[in-house]
């Protein structure tokens, strides 16, 4: 038998490559895969029946997917959607804050991965002034009560939007016309955070309407839900091969040193408000319209509170003639440094005392205090219609992201005094004062500076599929289709001169620090006590005042891309063996705009360029026995670079002395990718599975961090220059079951394995690569009462930022529901149980050159939810 299956394999491996020869004039595009195809109706309740709705999701699809299924009507098995994307195989997640934030799949940055709603795109905006504008979708904006299921496509299908190296996540939200008239479901939830000790309401309620024809429904859901934060952290960075002059005279060459670094304390109150309208006409069975609209807000005021150490602050930078003769050398930094000689790097400074400023302040206590929102919305309209051998779809829409900081205020008190800091132990910097930190009265207002920060993601897309069945050799079903899609970013930075004649004293406008500030980290010589501001005072006061705001230029760009995508797919179906087999043509035509020229002569330069991709694509499961599966996929894939990538423009913190910068040159990522899986679904609720991916990359991209001036400020600036080719190869395993009688398991590991080298075929980093990941879980379910507990760890990886190489993170999250009848539920969840903390550090190998050690704390959500 099993030799009569695998001729079949050869015989559509053998008529796919003659297909895909000869398709390539009839391309089209279509972005939703299996949008309308139900491959099997279960009814969905509890976590055993979000499992076998998952499985089963998996099981009968023609590609390698995953997915996670709500368990009930508005109860998605974690209140972070990212956060239940991470325990799917070879799935990661970046935290911000606490929260999930960020998906990677396979080793890949963030970037590189795309999330679509229903198909389609979504537009995304981030709130702090000096993120980088990425393509990577910002899952804090999805309530996850609107999410009916997830599917994680890692082989791709060529009518799925292009964009990803990694994976699609598809995001599914509900039809009125599939749920029950009335239909009333909703929560009513307290969340407390452990470490800023405020408990905030978590609220949603959903209503479905259909009429007694079931040919028109209506469902409307509204969220709001709130959090206040607090983040206590140890911060330094900027590390880089520096020249260090001490008073003495004497000077160390070449030492990887820090920019700075200090204490800080970051505080905000996040509201989130989202609103989802699903209308769907289905006036005969022929037609279906539905219009989905999603409304997602994200109110983020917040404060950052610092104290800081900065070597060369408020210090005489070196000066020069007009023929670069040196006519003044630079003030010295240090009195005495602590040099090492470190394995990786060479001469380190590990620790030092700062010498007084000659002319100035040499101590910054900084405060940031920012009026944060951000805005994605989504429109989408689509039609079917089946007529009597061609089903016909149209989809149009608009999407959106915005927002930013509308003010973003630096607060400067200063001080001259000797300091020291030590970063010889790692997780801790421990400092030394010649004044009292927490002594408001040491430290005067050195600057009151106003920014923000503002940013628009949109696109509209329009999109037509045709699909019919046919019988042609081992096809049974031809799709094909076109996609237009107007894509643009914008971001704009604004700024205005500093304030240093408002003769403040911090004494007038501090607050003390709280007891329990870096409670578990550092040591007893790190700073825990020191002056904080009064942000509402300083909000009051200084939004009083006459600022003149001018463009940043170096920070604003423009990017467009009109991008025409056409597709054609076949389905194969024969005895024992499925798939499809298609090929996606894409044109993108890119231009990018940004200010270019030195400071005060900055001329808005554009920058065209166009790209052509053919992408094929191959997905096959052979049934080797009624419950073993055999998978094969191959196929071409690319992805587009960030968007503050693809610009000259720069984003950069003067005080901190860091900043990130675009290239108009970087190529688009392309890579050639194969996949072989076997699964095993031993059960209903059962299934061990393994996969081996291999993806050979042809164009990396590089960060290069170099030393660049602006505003008169050596500033720190990573830019990305065009790499060589790399692979990422892989293998995947889990394993789910149902032990016995309701206790069930879900575990999974994924091994990852990158390599890519530089334009000088030295060896580079692969952002977002983690070697390990695990994902450990435990369930128990009766009629009564359901609980379960998860574990997730990956080891480090680079962030391919500023903040470097980020450590081994675990964590342990907990819920337990309980059904009071069938209408009414008591749920509790406990999320980062184990209280664990994140740490980074600039480079692998160098844990001494930490960029940031943080803890967020336990979360602890408990309510009611209610359906009926």
């Amino acid at each position: 038998m099993l030799k009569v299956k695998m001729n079949k394999l050869h015989l559509a491996v053998s008529a796919s490559l003659i297909t895909s020869a000869l398709s390539l004039p009839m391309v089209a595009h279509s972005a939703e895969a299996k949008s309308t195809d139900e491959v099997e109706v279960i009814q969905v309740r509890g976590i055993r029946g979000s499992v076998v709705k998952s499985l089963n999701t998996k099981r009968y699809s023609d590609s390698i997917v995953d997915a996670v299924t709500a368990e009930d009507i508005g109860k998605f098995p974690d209140q972070n959607v990212a956060e239940s994307l991470q325990r799917i195989t070879g799935v990661s997640i970046s935290r911000n804050f606490g929260e999930g934030e960020r998906v990677s799949i396979r080793g890949t940055a963030e970037s590189q991965n795309r999330t679509l709603l229903n198909g389609q795109a979504v537009g995304s905006a981030d709130w702090w002034t000096n993120s980088a504008a990425s393509r990577g979708f910002n899952y804090t904006m999805l309530p996850s009560e609107i999410v009916s299921g997830l599917e994680v496509y890692k082989s791709p299908e060529a009518d799925i939007d292009e964009g990803s190296i990694g994976g699609t996540v598809i995001v599914r939200t509900r039809k009125p016309l599939d749920l029950e008239a009335n239909k009333i479901a909703g929560s009513v939830l307290a969340q407390h955070s452990e470490i800023s000790g405020e408990t905030d309401p978590q609220l949603s309620v959903m209503y479905n309407f259909k009429n007694d024809d079931e040919t028109f429904g209506a469902l409307i859901s509204l969220v709001r839900q709130q959090r206040n934060l607090r983040r206590d952290g140890i911060e330094s960075w900027s590390w880089a091969k520096r020249d260090i002059t001490l008073t003495d005279g004497t000077v160390h060459k070449n030492v990887y040193s820090p920019g700075g670094g200090g204490s800080a304390m970051f505080l905000q109150e996040r509201v989130r408000t989202g609103i989802n309208l699903a209308i769907q006409y289905r006036p005969t069975e022929q037609l279906d319209l539905t219009f989905n609209a999603l409304d997602s807000t994200l109110e983020a005021n917040n404060e950052n509170q610092n104290f800081l150490w900065i070597p060369g602050y408020g210090q005489r930078v070196a000066e020069y003639d007009q023929n670069d003769v040196l006519t003044r050398p630079a003030d010295p930094h240090y009195n005495s440094v602590d040099l090492i000689n470190h394995d990786k790097v060479g001469q380190m400074l590990v620790g030092g005392e700062l010498a007084l400023s000659p002319t100035g302040n040499n101590i910054l206590d900084e405060t940031k205090v920012r009026n944060s929102e951000i805005k994605t919305k989504s429109y989408d309209l689509k039609a079917d219609y089946q007529g009597e051998l061609w089903l016909t779809s149209v989809h149009v829409g608009y999407t959106e992201g915005s927002g930013g900081s509308e003010a973003d205020r630096s607060v400067g008190w200063e001080g001259n005094y000797v300091h020291s800091f030590d970063t010889s132990a790692v997780e801790d910097v421990r400092t030394t004062y010649g004044a009292d930190p927490a002594d408001g009265k040491q430290w005067d207002l050195g600057f009151l500076r106003y920014d923000s920060n503002n940013a628009k993601d949109d696109e509209t897309y329009l999109q037509v599929d045709f699909s019919r069945p046919i019988d042609i050799a081992v096809f049974n079903n031809v799709k094909f289709g076109l996609k237009y899609r107007d894509h643009s970013r914008f971001n704009t930075k604004h700024t205005t001169d500093n304030r240093t004649d408002l003769n403040w004293n911090l004494a007038d406008y501090s607050l003390s620090m709280p007891s329990d500030y870096l409670s578990g980290l550092g040591s007893d010589g790190t700073l825990r006590n020191y002056a904080i501001t009064d942000s509402n005072k300083v909000r009051a006061e200084g939004d009083a005042l006459d600022w003149n705001y001018r463009v940043l230029k170096a920070s604003t760009f423009e990017v467009e891309e009109k991008i025409t995508a056409g597709y054609i797919k076949a389905d194969i179906d024969v005895d024992g063996m499925r798939g499809n087999l298609g090929v996606r043509l894409v044109q993108t035509q890119q231009s990018t705009a940004a200010y270019v020229g030195t400071s005060g002569s900055e001329v808005w330069t554009h920058d065209d360029r166009d790209y052509f991709d053919i992408l094929p694509s191959i997905n096959l499961a052979v049934d080797l026995d009624e419950d073993l599966l055999l998978r094969f996929s191959a196929a071409r894939v690319m992805s587009r670079p960030d968007y503050a990538a693809m610009t000259p423009s720069t984003s950069y913190n003067l005080e901190t002395k860091t900043g990130s910068g675009g290239n108009p040159e970087i190529d688009p990522y392309r890579a050639t990718q194969f996949d072989t899986g076997i699964e095993w679904y031993f059960s209903e609720a059962g299934l061990f599975s393994a996969v081996v991916f291999y993806k050979d990359i042809q164009s990396f991209l590089d960060v290069t961090p170099s030393l660049e001036t602006h505003e008169g400020v050596e500033i720190l600036v990573n830019r990305p220059t065009n790499g060589r080719s790399g692979r990422i190869q892989g293998l995947e395993l889990g394993y789910q079951q149902e032990i016995y009688d309701g206790f069930g398991v879900n575990a999974n590991y994924t091994f990852v394995d990158g390599e890519a080298k530089d334009a000088d075929g030295n060896d580079t980093i692969i952002p977002g690569n983690s070697e390990h990941t695990v994902n450990l879980s435990t369930y128990y379910e009766t009629e009564t009462f359901s609980t379960r507990i998860s574990y997730n760890f990956r080891t480090g990886y680079n962030s391919g930022q500023g903040h470097g190489y980020v450590d081994d993170y675990g964590q342990v999250d907990a819920n337990f529901t309980y059904n009071v009848n069938d209408n009414l539920a008591l749920v509790f969840e406990a999320i980062n149980l184990t209280d664990e903390h994140t740490f980074s550090y600039q480079e692998e190998g160098v844990q001494q050159a930490l960029t940031g050690v943080y803890a967020d704390g336990r979360r602890f959500v408990a309510g009611i939810r209610f359906n009926f």
